[in-house]
C-alpha cells in the first residue's frame, strides 16, 4: 500500500523496492512514505513542498499549544514563504518552525524552543528523503527546489541569501550591503581585490573577499558526446576543479550531484554522486555515462552540477 516492498505470490517472495530503499536509509515511518508517494508531484512549487514536509508523520505528536499561537503568529509574519493553513493545524507550526529555523529567528517560548529542536533535528534527514524519491522519479524541476531546500536547512540561510553568509568572520553589514546591491555572485569571480574593496567600499576587506570567492567549491566541465546507437549517447565529462581547497572548510571532501536533463528541464535522464577528495582537488576527473535518446531527436540537453 505504501510502495515500500513488492510481494511475489508465487514465490512468496518480499523485495524492496527504491521507495524502500529510501525510507530504511533515513528512517522514514511507513505513514511518512505513504504521504509523499500520495503529495508530491512533479510541478510542486516551493511553497507546496514545505507543506508536504509539514506533513510527514514524524510530526503527528507535535500540539499547537494556546500561549504559543500569539508567537507563532509573529513567526508567521516574518518567515518568507507563505503559509495557507491556519495556525491550528500541526503543519501550520511545523512549516513556520523549519522557516525560523533557516531564517535564525529568535524564539521566546521554552516549548516552542523544543518543538523547534524536534522539527529541526529530522528535517534534514525527511528532506534528504523527498529529494531522493523525486530525483529517482525523474523529475527535474522538483529534484531541483528540493535539493536547494536540503541546502537551505543544512546551512540555515535562504536561498536569495549571498552565500559569503557562510564564512563566518565576514562581517554581517559587508554581508548585507553586496546582498542589497544585487550584484551577481559569478560576476565576483570577475574582479580583483581592490574592485571588490571598491564595490563594497571598504578597501581593506577585498583581499579577504577576494580569498572567499576563491574559495568556493567551483567547477569547469567539458563534455564529448559520442552516438552510440540511435537511442543511446556516450558522454564523456571531464570535471576540472576551479577553486583554492581549505581543509578547514571543505573537510576532506565536497559531494555534487551530476544531472542531465531533457530539452525542456522536465526529465532527469541521468544522475550521478560525485565526490571530490581533498588530495584529488587538483587533478582532472573522466566520468563516463550513457544517455538515451528519444524520438524526435532533441536539439539539446542540460548538464548540470
Amino acid at each position: 500500500r505504501c510502495g515500500l516492498v513488492k510481494y511475489d505470490r508465487k514465490t512468496g517472495q518480499f523485495q524492496a523496492t527504491e521507495t524502500g530503499r529510501i525510507a530504511s536509509h533515513y528512517y522514514c515511518t511507513h505513514e511518512t512514505m505513504q504521504t509523499y508517494n500520495q503529495l508530491l508531484k512533479p510541478t510542486l512549487s516551493e511553497i507546496e513542498l514545505f507543506r508536504v514536509f509539514s506533513l510527514s508523520g514524524e510530526f503527528k505528536n507535535i500540539t499547537v499549544r494556546e500561549e504559543e499561537k500569539l508567537e507563532l503568529q509573529k513567526l508567521m509574519e516574518r518567515v518568507p514563504i507563505p503559509i495557507k493553513e491556519s495556525m491550528e493545524e500541526t503543519s501550520a507550526k511545523v512549516n513556520v518552525l523549519l522557516q525560523a529555523y533557516i531564517s535564525q529567528l529568535k524564539l521566546e517560548g521554552f516549548a516552542l524552543m523544543s518543538d523547534m529542536v524536534y522539527v529541526t533535528q529530522s528535517a534534514a534527514r525527511l528532506m534528504r528523503a523527498i529529494f531522493e524519491i523525486v530525483l529517482h522519479r525523474g523529475w527535474a524541476q522538483l529534484a531541483d527546489k528540493s535539493l536547494s531546500l536540503c541546502k537551505m536547512i543544512d546551512k540555515r540561510m535562504w536561498q536569495s541569501m549571498s552565500p559569503l553568509r557562510q564564512f563566518r568572520k565576514m562581517p554581517e553589514e559587508i554581508v548585507r550591503k553586496i546582498e542589497k546591491k544585487n550584484f551577481p555572485w559569478e560576476r565576483l569571480y570577475d574582479l580583483g581585490p581592490n574592485e571588490i574593496g571598491e564595490l563594497i567600499r571598504v578597501p581593506k576587506l577585498g583581499k579577504t573577499i577576494h580569498k572567499y570567492v576563491h574559495q568556493f567549491p567551483k567547477l569547469e566541465l567539458s563534455t564529448h558526446i559520442q552516438p552510440i546507437t540511435r537511442a543511446m549517447l556516450k558522454v564523456e565529462l571531464t570535471i576540472t576543479p576551479d577553486f583554492q581547497w581549505d581543509d578547514k572548510l571543505h573537510g576532506q571532501s565536497e559531494a555534487f550531484w551530476i544531472l542531465v536533463e531533457d530539452v525542456d528541464s522536465e526529465v532527469i535522464l541521468h544522475h550521478e554522486y560525485f565526490l571530490l577528495k581533498a588530495k584529488y582537488c587538483q587533478d582532472e576527473h573522466l566520468i563516463k555515462f550513457f544517455v538515451p535518446i528519444f524520438e524526435p531527436l532533441p536539439p539539446q540537453y542540460f548538464l548540470r552540477i
